[in-house]
């Protein structure tokens, strides 16, 4: 629970308040990084804790308690260290990473939703100039998983990659992977295949890449796009959050 010190002083004055703790909906011994500030939602100010660069948990207004997807843009995962290409190790990048949300809660962005939900019940929302400041700054990725991206975050991406800031520090991969899947997850057998979702960073499109290949838990996965290849590790979702594995939490 946050000190009743910094509620009134955050009601006041829209400070940020950063958070890092071990517990809650994760595994003891992960590390929790969370920033708290306000968004403009639909031209109300409204107050939210950013979990990292991508989504954030209401605290208050009509959709208090519920958490969300911004959409337009994507960061790195910030649930344990994950990713890999090129020079970087994965502890790096999630070193990086952990910054993001203190970037998000900054200041205060202008946003807007629907109140639609995404496939996991996530309320969607858009802020459009963030999703840009995280482009430029090397932290987000014009991302678009049907038809084109917006084209000003790409723009923005692209300025990030020649300056080498962020996570293109150490060069840049034609694909990156955001999104691994095992075949394993296909239960069901509903579909003949599983899927996942590689990035061209280039191009901002994040096409589906369709395959039959099982991954072991904290399995290390490479893809290659032409030339180039990234790496990421294989959690399950319902291990990402709970029950951490410990390749998640350094144990």
């Amino acid at each position: 629970m946050r000190p009743l010190f910094c509620i009134l002083l955050m009601a006041l004055t829209g400070c940020v308040t950063i958070v890092t703790r071990a517990g809650g909906k994760r595994a003891p011994g992960a590390d929790v990084h969370e920033a708290h500030g306000f968004i403009i939602l639909n031209g109300e100010r409204t107050a939210v804790k950013w979990s990292d660069g991508d989504s954030f948990d209401f605290e208050s207004g009509p959709y208090d308690g519920q958490g969300t997807r911004l959409f337009g843009y994507n960061t790195l995962e910030s649930y344990g260290p994950v990713h890999r290409w090129g020079d970087w190790t994965r502890e790096e990048l999630y070193t990086l990473t952990k910054g993001d949300a203190d970037v998000c809660a900054a200041q205060e962005w202008e946003c807007t939703t629907s109140g639609a939900p995404d496939a996991y019940g996530r309320v969607l929302v858009e802020c459009p100039k963030l999703a840009i400041e995280m482009a430029r700054q090397g932290r987000g990725l014009a991302y678009a998983i049907r038809g084109k991206p917006n084209r000003l975050v790409l723009d923005a991406m692209h300025q990030a990659q020649r300056a080498r800031r962020g996570i293109w520090a150490k060069g840049v991969p034609k694909g990156l992977i955001t999104a691994l899947h095992s075949f394993a997850e296909n239960t069901d057998g509903k579909y003949p295949t599983s899927s996942n979702r590689i990035l061209d960073t280039r191009t901002g499109e994040a096409p589906l890449r369709k395959h039959t290949d099982y991954y072991q838990l904290c399995e290390e996965v490479c893809l290659r796009t032409e030339d180039d290849w990234s790496c990421m590790v294989y959690v399950p979702y319902e291990l990402r959050y709970k029950n951490q594995p410990p390749c998640l939490i350094g144990e």
